[in-house]
């Protein structure tokens, strides 16, 4: 997935992977369970005016994140979606 957000004033263009929370399952008929899984975000890419910055936002990884999930709460349809958050 691709993102455009803004951070410190600074337009960043942001390729990540997105892995959706899901529920955890106490018991199946067969006895087993599944301990589900929190939302994740691994993102790979973060673009500055055609720059490759990513190495420059290690640190400020965890505030990017919050701001994709944060922008993927009002992402509802791919029709509405124009890629500016």
């Amino acid at each position: 997935m691709e993102l455009t957000i803004y951070y410190d004033e600074l337009e960043l263009d942001v390729k990540f992977d997105y892995q959706p929370e899901e529920a955890a399952v106490m018991y199946y008929r067969d006895g087993s369970g599944y301990p589900g899984c929190a939302e994740q975000f691994d993102v790979y890419e973060i673009m500055h005016d055609g720059y490759n910055v990513t190495k420059y936002f290690k640190d400020d990884m965890e505030d990017i994140e919050e701001l994709l999930h944060d922008a993927g709460e009002i992402y509802y349809s791919p029709d509405d979606y124009d890629g500016n958050y």
